[in-house]
């Protein structure tokens, strides 16, 4: 078993011995238990082509017990769940949930259209792509800061003329920043110090000192995203969200994508896409069809392939990703006692895509697991406990 593996384990039961110590139903013994009835997901004319569990070789029963824990709340603060198999939609929850603050981003009274935190990053990598493919950028070879028009910058360091869109795209931009030891909730936390002291969020970016030479080493930079939506607006000159509904979003036929916007009124590529999970699900078969939707190539299958490259190894301290590539995380699940290549995008509280191509197999969830649990944890449980065993 190789130490990713392992610890992916470690965390899987680290959340059942969470599990078993509540999270069930409460009250007296005579209390019906919640459960999930399945049905075939309906046909809405979205350009999903749908179909049941046993058709495309699933186990009903294993799928049956996941989702009773779903709905009971023994997998906790979930709020949907979809899973895709050879190009059909063959499952697809969501829950009656209650609406929270992240909705006022954007206004959201759609309680199946969902904020997607970081995984808005994958989406905003693949609008890079489709600004190369077009002809918009030349390569991730091309200066960072050439895809900008400030006049100058605060603490001009000549690295940072060194420092490429790849740097970018693989947060490796050598700029002092840190964003994960305090959390989103303090306001000294660089993330939300800068989008809560400044307007032009990109151009406060930029102006940080170096402190190292770029593409060095990896640190996880959401506002480096925004960045990237800002040099691609920059590049076409073309509002980013019509951009990405042009070539990404009305294509694929999702109609109501929304996103949150900087204070400049650029979509938040970092974090603020809002999609429901059957189009986020879209999402996920795109980049296993290698750029394509139902034979219409919309990302070029180069891009998708130097996505997922492992350019950024960070087996030595992810608990569940071994490597880094274009604003995707790559892991290595089980299936039947061997590895599989997985690609996922992670977002926070728990808004995850799962393509895993060897099998044909994408998963999306959406969730609200904001406070510190085994949330995360009971996905990668679900995926390695459930799913995949359920695959013959």
């Amino acid at each position: 078993m190789t130490g990713h593996l392992h610890r992916i384990l470690l965390a899987i039961l680290a959340s059942t011995l969470l599990g078993a110590c509540g999270g069930g139903s409460s009250g007296g013994g005579s209390q019906e238990p919640v459960t999930f009835s399945y049905s075939v997901p309906v046909d809405v004319g979205d350009g999903w082509q749908v179909a049941s569990l046993t058709d495309q070789g699933f186990d009903p029963q294993l799928i049956q017990n996941m989702m009773d824990r779903v709905v009971s709340g023994r997998f906790p603060g979930i709020d949907s769940v979809t899973i895709v198999r050879n190009d059909a939609l063959l499952l697809y929850w969501f829950a009656d949930r209650d609406l929270d603050q992240f909705d006022r981003w954007i206004n959201n009274v759609d309680k199946e259209r969902h904020v997607l935190h970081s995984t808005s990053k994958s989406v905003t990598s693949a609008l890079v792509g489709i600004a190369i493919d077009q002809g918009f950028i030349a390569s991730t070879d091309v200066g960072f800061y050439s895809l900008f028009n400030y006049a100058s910058y605060d603490n001009w360091d000549p690295r940072k003329a060194e420092m490429t869109l790849e740097d970018a795209l693989t947060m490796r931009l050598g700029l002092l920043w840190d964003e994960w030891s305090l959390p989103y909730t303090d306001r000294n936390n660089d993330l939300v110090a800068l989008n809560t002291g400044h307007t032009d969020w990109a151009k406060a970016l930029l102006d940080l000192p170096m402190i190292e030479d770029p593409g060095t080493s990896f640190t996880y930079n959401t506002a480096a995203t925004n960045a990237i939506g800002q040099a691609v607006e920059n590049a076409t000159g073309i509002p980013l969200a019509d951009f990405a509904n042009a070539n990404l979003f009305y294509p694929m036929q999702i109609t109501d994508a929304v996103w949150a916007t900087t204070p400049t009124g650029l979509p938040v590529g970092g974090s603020g896409l809002f999609l429901k999970p059957r189009d986020l699900a879209k999402f996920g078969q795109l980049y296993l069809d290698n750029g394509a939707w139902q034979g219409q190539q919309l990302v070029s299958a180069e891009w998708i392939a130097d996505t997922v490259v492992r350019r950024v190894d960070i087996s030595s301290w992810a608990t569940f990703s071994v490597a880094y590539g274009y604003q995707w995380w790559l892991d290595d699940l089980s299936y039947q006692g061997q590895p599989v290549e997985t690609w996922v995008t992670s977002g926070y509280g728990g808004q995850y895509l799962f393509v895993i191509p060897s099998l044909e197999l994408v998963v999306a969830f959406t969730g609200h697991n904001y406070e510190p649990g085994p949330g995360i944890s009971n996905l990668y449980r679900m995926m390695q406990e459930f799913i995949l065993p359920s695959i013959g």
